[in-house]
């Protein structure tokens, strides 16, 4: 089938058509990112299955404090170094490097210090003080991700994708190991925590040992620093804002819930985010490399590209979502024993952010290839503003539970700011995106048809 004619056919949504550029598609990088990435997310399913039946809920709400601190430390610093690199002509160049890894690495020594300064304040205020030698562990993160080989960055920029596949996928396999050996001798959090750090660590020996000249030296220079915040500004702000929206409903929680209440809230938000690694990943390595060259070379054709390029994965992924959110009760079902079933609720609810995620994800990667950076911070805006009005008002009104649905509803909010942005900028294509939400909808009425079906198997073995 030619270009035009599969257009044509596009258009027409011709289901056969549709079919076949999916299959391309997915026999290509994209296939290889959506491939690791649901073996990925099931390593961390069957992972998380075993952990819970080894450690208690407790474990896993004291895990989610201390990602929650690593979370805020992160995202009150980030200078947006990868999105740099992969736009920047010079990526390839090793003084380039050098100057980057060298930014970085003053990142990522001022956060473990930082954060084991304020280990004690922020224990203390979350009345958790037994907690700080955790917490400060927790920062040690930052600096094993400062020793990271830049030529993950490079790759990235040159579409290795397969090659950063397989670095994710030994990296999981070790973490996934590592933390069931470690809980089946301390029983506690800290079997997550060791873990978490040993995978790190030895995937930064994974980035130095697969790719020659690795190695990188110190290099300040005052004049990389000042184009990467004239590059980053707008991207620093919205992390900062990425981090109050994204660690409100912890911090809120982590203090209103009991540790295992709030360990189940956890459970629950690390499935819902499985579908959003997908979303990401797509949108990071494939996408946006795709957009940003297309922006530097041909901006003329984005209008066609921008479509062409994510429609056959995100009908893909809203059709999934959208089973699984339907799915949720066989879900947990299936994966836990009796003590998790009130994470039913809160999963159902946080998957709906991991629905609207796609769009919004895309549009922020060709605003980014375009260089309008403001977009994220723009939308953050919109995210925090939705978040206070609309989460007050929820919490007033419902509880804890009508805060939980205002997160998971914040990512439609930024995906209709992002419809205003597309049309502005000549991209936005109402009727595929509508057809994009309808797949998510199909989605849901076959997922639950399966998970009433499943529930029933289930009762009656």
């Amino acid at each position: 089938m030619t270009l035009n004619g599969a257009t044509a056919s596009m258009r027409r949504f011709n289901p056969v058509a549709l079919f076949g550029l999916l299959k391309q598609k997915l026999s290509g990088d994209t296939g290889a990112v959506a491939g690791t990435v649901v073996f990925l997310n099931l390593t961390r399913i069957v992972s998380s299955a075993i952990l819970t039946r080894l450690l208690s809920a407790e474990a896993f709400g004291v895990v989610g404090i201390i990602t929650s601190v690593s979370v805020t430390f992160g995202l009150m610093s980030d200078i947006g170094i990868n999105a740099f690199i992969i736009r920047h002509k010079d990526s390839n160049d090793p003084k380039f490097l050098d100057e980057l890894w060298t930014l970085r690495m003053m990142r990522s020594l001022a956060l473990t210090v930082l954060v084991a300064v304020f280990s004690a304040p922020i224990a203390n205020y979350l009345d958790k003080p037994d907690l700080q030698m955790a917490i400060a562990a927790g920062g040690l993160i930052f600096l094993f991700d400062g020793l990271d080989s830049m030529m993950m960055f490079t790759a990235l920029r040159n579409r290795e994708v397969k090659r950063l596949n397989k670095i994710d996928i030994i990296a999981q396999m070790f973490g996934v190991v590592s933390s069931i050996a470690i809980a089946l001798l301390l029983h506690n959090y800290w079997a997550i925590l060791l873990s978490n750090l040993l995978g790190q660590l030895f995937r930064v020996w994974v980035s130095y040992a697969w790719f020659e000249g690795s190695r990188r030296r110190w290099r300040f220079s005052r004049t990389r620093a000042a184009e990467l915040w004239k590059f980053s500004r707008f991207i620093t702000g919205s992390t900062i804002l990425t981090l109050i929206i994204s660690q409100t409903d912890k911090v809120a929680l982590s203090k209103l819930f009991p540790l295992e209440v709030f360990g189940l809230y956890i459970i629950a938000n690390n499935l819902a985010g499985a579908p959003t690694g997908l979303a990401a990943s797509y949108t990071g390595r494939i996408l946006y490399p795709r957009l940003a060259q297309l922006a530097r070379e041909a901006p003329e054709t984005l209008p066609y590209e921008y479509y062409r390029q994510r429609l056959q994965v995100s009908l893909l992924y809203s059709f999934i979502v959208g089973g699984l959110i339907a799915c949720a009760p066989l879900v947990i079902t299936l994966l836990y024993d009796d003590r998790y079933l009130p994470a039913i609720p809160y999963f159902q609810v946080l998957l709906f952010s991991s629905f609207f995620l796609m769009g919004t994800l895309t549009a922020n990667q060709v605003m980014i290839a375009l260089g309008k950076s403001m977009f994220t911070l723009y939308t953050n805006v919109v995210r925090l503003s939705f978040l206070v009005v609309a989460g007050w008002w929820a919490y007033t009104q419902f509880g804890t539970f009508g805060l939980v649905w205002v997160v998971g509803l914040i990512e439609l909010v930024a995906m209709l700011f992002g419809w205003v942005w597309l049309r502005r900028s000549g991209l936005l294509n109402l009727r595929k995106e509508g057809l994009i939400l309808l797949a998510g909808v199909a989605g849901l009425v076959i997922g639950y048809g399966v998970d009433q079906a499943g529930l029933a198997i289930v009762r009656m073995l």
